[in-house]
This record gives structure tokens, sequence and C-alpha cells, in this order.
């Protein structure tokens, strides 16, 4: 009875936690929360660095790009790789981001994955649309565009796919509270 009733409460627990995280991530996309994440990329970066520096580039890089299927969300990926294999430096990037205002270093990472995927939605909307067509396109012509590819370019082909068919679900909302910075996210990414 006891075990019965704590797997009901433990399910319970399970689906309220599901529908919060729901409700973060439909929020809107808070111009003081762009403002954080745009703050803590300075920071971020050079903790990034060190990263680099101890030749731990490579698996950070391996972790953070979706296969066909997965969510595009390479903040988050990131922050789980950090978490999972490189405690210390997660403990460091938690410590960073909280200064910024963010209550963890995962609240960062979902802010970080909807700026970056709103930014890139209203460049490629702006510079590319036919990508996004192309993404929206499922059937046997995008097939056989992949089959008459050679492997390499087959692979970029479907990484680019992933990405741009995450760019084409991304909410209006988050696109419009993003359009003022693009500037100065440009600025911050090296684009044009």
């Amino acid at each position: 009875m006891i075990v019965a009733t704590m797997k009901r409460a433990g399910r319970l627990l399970a689906g309220l936690l599901l529908v919060m995280a729901g409700m973060a991530t439909a929020a809107n996309l808070e111009p003081a929360r762009i403002d954080a994440y745009i703050a803590s990329l300075a920071d971020v970066r050079a903790l990034g660095d060190e990263l680099k520096a101890e030749g731990k580039a490579a698996f950070l890089a391996g972790q953070i790009m979706p296969a066909e299927g997965d969510a595009f969300d390479p903040h988050s990926r990131a922050v789980e790789a950090l978490q999972r294999d490189e405690p210390d430096y997660f403990s460091r990037l938690e410590a960073l981001v909280l200064e910024h205002g963010f209550t963890s270093a995962h609240s960062w990472a979902i802010a970080g994955d909807r700026i970056v995927l709103a930014y890139g939605a209203e460049k490629v909307a702006a510079e590319s649309p036919q990508m996004l067509v192309l993404a929206a396109q499922s059937g046997p012509e995008q097939e056989m565009l992949m089959q008459a590819l050679p492997a390499p370019q087959r692979e970029q082909l479907k990484q680019a796919l992933v990405i741009a068919r995450a760019l084409a679900q991304v909410p209006d909302a988050d696109r419009a509270a993003v359009k003022p910075y693009i500037g100065q996210l440009d600025t911050l990414f090296g684009q044009p």
C-alpha cells in the first residue's frame, strides 16, 4: 500500500515537473533574459577557451551537434556534457551564469538555445529563405537529392536540414523578441 502510494506520488510529481518545464519553455523570451545571456557570453567564452587550451574542445564539439530526429539544443547539450564529464567546469559555468541572473546553468542553456534558434531563424529568413522551404519539404525529391550526393556532402546536408527544421519551428514570439538584438548578436557571433 505504501509502495503504491509512493509510486503514485512519484508519477504525480513527474507529471507536475513536465508541466512546469513546458510552461517555462513556452514563456515569453523577455528582453532582460536576452540581455543577461548576451552579458554572460564573454565569461562563458573565456571558460570555453580554457577547455580548448586543455585540449577538450573536440569533446564538447562532439556533444552539441544533434543527430537526425534530435532537438537542436547546443547549449543544453553542452551543459549536460559538462555536468556529466567535466564537473569542475560545470560548477564554474554555473557560478558564472548565476552572476548574470540565471537560476542555473540549465536555465541559461534553455535561454541560450531559444535565443540562438530565434537568431538563426531571423538570419535564414532574411538571407536564405529557400533553406526553410527545403526543410519543410520531405518526400522522394529530398531523398533523391540525398542519394545523388557523395557521402560527405550527404552528411553535411542532413546536418543542415536538422538545423533548418529546428529554425523553421521557432515561435514567432521568440523571433520578434530577438529581432532588436540581431546587430548585437551578429557582432558577438562574428557574422557580417
